[in-house]
């Protein structure tokens, strides 16, 4: 069984196209983007978990999309993903936010959750998100709804070995799904130089996944982005 790799949470089509239209097409993934990092988040707290056999999960806002039955779908036997439809008066719920603080993190989350833990009982309940939740939702506030994860593979010591590059995976609504980079003194244990991936937040799939090498090159170190050859760069040079 599949374990779940992915999930968001969709705009509704129409609201979509009509908040693009008014922004001049800068707001052009409006719920999109302002969930992506905090599913992320919820996802890595939960991770590995095999829901129900998809690596997929997608939340779809509805409003203005007619003859849309509110629920769970599973996909599994024709696209291997699965979507669950927000009923009309959660989605405008969710359009109704002005700002992305911490009232719309706690709403989303407690949204997410609910259907995460509705899609496992319909499944058998194995993972035991019912009972969990409370461990959840208190793990997500004492991180403070973000995560930071040291990918090892990707870490290195310099030459002479007085400097430590560590590469870290980054989860959070303001972040999405980002790389950073912290280069620490061996000798005193202090970060001395660090860069963020650029274009925070990010909204792509597996941000990990798309590293193709790093390695030091002098008093920079170095992280090559992109598959099979790379598009983007993090440098981070020595003080």
């Amino acid at each position: 069984m599949a374990k779940l790799q992915m999930l968001s949470l969709e705009d509704d089509d129409i609201i979509a196209r009509h908040i693009k239209e008014k922004s001049n097409y800068c707001d052009v993934a409006h719920l999109y983007v302002a969930t992506y990092g905090l599913c992320q988040v919820i996802l890595q707290e939960l991770s590995p978990i095999d829901l129900d056999g998809n690596g997929r999960l997608t939340i779809c806002a509805n409003v203005e999309r007619q003859n849309v039955t509110p629920g769970y779908k599973n996909w599994k036997c024709v696209f291997n993903v699965s979507t669950y439809d927000l009923d009309r008066d959660t989605s405008l719920r969710l359009y109704k936010f002005k700002e992305f603080g911490e009232g719309f993190v706690e709403y989303v989350t407690k949204l997410v959750l609910d259907i995460l833990t509705e899609i496992d009982e319909i499944n058998g309940g194995k993972n035991r998100l019912t009972q969990r939740r409370g461990e959840i939702m208190q793990n997500l506030h004492a991180c403070g709804f973000e995560k930071k994860i040291l990918l090892q593979r990707y870490s290195k010591l310099s030459r002479d070995r007085k400097h430590r590059a560590l590469v870290y995976n980054c989860f959070g609504q303001k972040i999405g799904d980002a790389l950073k980079v912290e280069i620490v003194s061996t000798a005193l244990g202090e970060v001395v130089a660090s860069k963020w991936d650029e274009d925070l937040p990010r909204c792509a799939d597996n941000r990990k996944s798309a590293i193709n090498k790093t390695g030091w090159d002098g008093d920079r170190f170095r992280v090559s982005i992109g598959r099979p050859q790379p598009f983007d760069e993090i440098i981070v040079k020595l003080p």
